[in-house]
């Protein structure tokens, strides 16, 4: 754990950077290699919700750091743009894995489960970290 704490922004912003890599790559795996998926809820749309959870709580570390003098602005607009962002991302790998010719199609399913996992992380970081700088920061 003392490697997290120790982390500076520029290292989660590399590492959310890295991640979004690593999704785009995941996605581009052909289907053939693949376990049979079905459309409801199974591992498939568990690891959609992990993965865009990781990429929202990288990101929202990166964009908005705990220890930033005024959290709860720089949530409303960073954290604001990203959530946009990641709602297109999720929506936009949906439509990269249906466009790529590797027998990959677009679930509506893992885009719900992406918009799950980013949302949790989203409210997560919100009531853990800003709420809680907010509510320490507030005069008694």
């Amino acid at each position: 754990m003392h490697l997290l704490t120790s982390m500076k922004t520029a290292h989660y912003r590399l590492l959310a950077a890295l991640w979004t890599v690593g999704i785009l790559v995941a996605m581009s795996i052909p289907a053939g290699n693949l376990a049979a998926v079905e459309p409801g809820i199974g591992t498939d749309k568990i690891v959609h919700a992990f993965l865009f959870t990781g990429f929202g709580l990288l990101w929202l570390r990166g964009l908005c750091p705990p220890d930033e003098d005024k959290l709860l602005t720089c949530f409303r607009r960073r954290g604001g743009l990203f959530f946009v962002a990641g709602v297109l991302f999720a929506a936009g790998t949906e439509v990269y894995q249906h466009l790529l010719p590797v027998q990959r199609m677009a679930d509506p399913y893992d885009a719900t489960a992406d918009l799950i996992g980013l949302t949790v992380v989203f409210v997560g970081y919100y009531v853990y970290h800003v709420r809680r700088a907010d509510r320490m920061s507030a005069p008694s």
